[in-house]
Formats: structure tokens, C-alpha cells, sequence
């Protein structure tokens, strides 16, 4: 009798340990960057360490970087078809496609912090339908963003004033930096983020609109050593977004763990960034890698936000998301909270 029951007590745990493993789940992110050298991804496997932590294992990220499952422009539709489960999405390479979630890049330049940026984007997300809604058309669900920080130009050569912009080819991407680069007296270029060393060591771009950080994930400094610091401001950035219907299947109890980590994550990324903009700016005066220009801010904005194909792009914003949507109200506080 003790046998059997020892045995059916056996069977009991070996049948509940079965179905805990069926219950645990991997989910494949796609990440385009590099693994090393990048705050973003530092951040990103921070989350996925206390993903695992908080569901004890029965939730994993196991995260791709390099564009393995997906480049940075197939990774939307790898994530709205399934193919992978999470991705990150490069919103001002997407214009058209996602013009809520674009607010920022169509107010560039601005005056806002990284910081400033991240918040200001999930209270949209959660206070502002049109945002998840925008995000939901492409089975999309957010959680949470990667907030850029101030951009600046990488360059070949020496940019000390505005006639040296005249004829200068700069990389751009998105809806507002490339009329901005006109009006600088610049050509602007389209190249993806991952393309910039190349075209750059190659002779095809002057300069790049990056952040320090950047400059280091992809070893610009190899190939251009002049750092223009304009205040083009924080360019916007990423949605960390998940397939919708991957979402909806999980346990509330997963839900919410992911629900505290939007915020969490943001703070470690901004922590690791200013840890790690200082440790580059050091390395580059130490090494004589990169030259920092310190460009008069009111020179530059008075050349770009007088420009009437800039002030076009500002207003055409709340012209494309009432168009998709979104209330004229809600339109309107966006705009405030960016030049408030």
C-alpha cells in the first residue's frame, strides 16, 4: 500500500512538473543592432533577465541581435506575421506607415531630454487611444520604448559654422531631417543606421545624424572623428513592441510583470547612457578619437526653424494623424507637451 502510494504520489508531481514545463514559454525577439557596445541592448537583456526572474522561467525573451531573424526594416511585418515575437521598431524609418507613433521626428529640431522623450511617449501610449490603435492596425502591442538621446552630426570633416554645412552630403531618414539638412545648406542622403560605416569609409556621406552612443555601437570613430553638437534634440526613437496576439494569450499575472517593466526599463537605459556618454566622451579626449564641436545652438535653430519646408513638415503632422484618426484635441496636446 505504501509503495502504491509512493508511486501515485510520484506520478502526481512527475504529471504537475509536465505541465509547468507545457505552461513555460520562449518568445524570439528581433533585435537589428549589435550586441555589443549598445546601450539599447544592455537595456533590452536587462528586461529579458527580469522577465525570466519575475515569471519564475515560465516567460523567456530569448533576444537575436544583428538582424539575424529580421533587418531593422522587415522586423514591423516579422512581428504584425509572427515570425518573431517581439521586435524593435526604428518609428522615423516608418513615417507613412506609423504617423502617430512619428510625432517627434516631425518636430525636429526640439528642446526635450531623453528623459523627457521616454515619459512623454508611454503617457501618450497610455492616455492617447490613437496611439495603440495606430499600433494595433499592425497587430502590435507596446512595451515599452527606447527614448534617443540629443542627436548631433558625426562627420569627416570639421563643421565650425553654417557655411561649412553648403554641400555637405549627411545621412537622414524620416519626414523632418532632411528638409532640416536643406536648409542648413546640406544634401541630405538616405541611408539605414547600419549602413553609415560604409558609406561613410566609402566617401558617400560627410556626416551622419547619430548620438555619441551610436558612434561607439557601430565604431564610427574609425572612420569619421568630428562630433558637431547641434541641438537637433531627442530624436525620438523605438517601440519595443509585441506580436497583439502573442500578448492577449498570456496570463494576467505575465501581463503585469511586463505592464512594470515599461517604466523600470526606460530607467536603466537612461542610467546606462549617462554612464556611458561620459565614458566615451573621456575615452575620445584620452585617445584624440573625436573631436567634440561645441556649434552656437541659436545659430542653428534660427537657420532651420525659419525655414518654411521645415515648418511644413510640424504642421503636416497634425494634418496626417487627424487623417488616421486621431482627434484634433489630442493632436493638439501632442504638439503642446513637445514645445511646452
Amino acid at each position: 500500500m505504501k509503495i502504491t502510494n509512493l508511486l501515485a504520489t510520484g506520478a502526481t508531481l512527475l504529471t504537475g512538473m509536465v505541465g509547468a514545463a507545457a505552461q513555460a514559454e520562449t518568445m524570439r525577439w528581433g533585435d537589428h543592432f549589435p550586441q555589443c557596445c549598445n546601450m539599447f541592448t544592455k537595456s533590452s537583456e536587462w528586461m529579458a533577465d527580469e522577465v525570466s526572474k519575475r515569471t519564475d522561467g515560465e516567460l523567456e525573451f530569448n533576444i537575436q541581435f544583428g538582424g539575424v531573424l529580421a533587418s531593422v526594416r522587415e522586423i514591423p511585418t516579422a512581428i504584425e506575421t509572427g515570425l518573431i515575437d517581439i521586435g524593435n521598431v526604428v518609428v522615423p524609418y516608418f513615417p507613412e506607415k506609423m504617423p502617430v507613433n512619428n510625432a517627434l521626428p516631425f518636430f525636429t529640431p526640439n528642446t526635450l531630454s531623453q528623459r523627457e522623450v521616454g515619459e512623454l511617449w508611454l503617457q501618450w501610449h497610455e492616455e492617447i487611444p490613437a496611439f495603440s490603435e495606430e499600433l494595433a492596425r499592425y497587430n502590435q502591442k507596446l512595451l515599452t520604448v527606447r527614448a534617443l538621446p540629443n542627436y548631433g552630426f558625426i562627420c569627416t570633416d570639421p563643421i565650425r559654422t553654417l557655411e561649412d554645412f553648403e554641400g555637405k552630403r549627411i545621412r537622414t531618414y524620416g519626414a523632418a531631417l532632411p528638409p532640416l539638412v536643406e536648409a542648413l545648406g546640406a544634401v541630405p542622403v538616405s541611408f539605414v543606421d547600419v549602413e553609415m560605416y560604409e558609406a561613410m569609409s566609402n566617401n558617400i556621406l560627410d556626416c551622419s545624424a547619430s548620438d555619441i552612443g551610436f558612434v561607439e555601437a557601430f565604431q564610427l570613430h574609425e572612420v569619421a572623428n568630428y562630433f558637431i553638437d547641434v541641438p537637433l534634440g531627442a530624436n525620438w526613437g523605438q517601440i519595443i513592441s509585441m506580436n497583439l496576439d502573442k500578448y492577449n494569450a498570456l496570463p494576467d499575472d505575465q501581463k503585469a510583470v511586463l505592464e512594470d517593466l515599461k517604466y523600470e526599463q526606460l530607467e536603466k537605459q537612461l542610467d546606462l547612457f549617462e554612464a556611458e556618454e561620459a565614458r566615451i566622451k573621456a575615452r575620445w579626449k584620452d585617445e584624440g578619437l573625436v573631436e567634440i564641436i561645441d556649434f552656437p545652438d541659436q545659430e542653428f535653430l534660427d537657420a532651420t526653424l525659419s525655414d518654411e519646408d521645415v515648418q511644413a513638415v510640424r504642421e503636416s503632422w497634425v494634418q496626417r494623424v487627424t487623417a488616421a484618426g486621431m482627434s484634433e484635441e489630442n493632436a493638439k496636446r501632442v504638439v503642446d507637451d513637445i514645445n511646452k
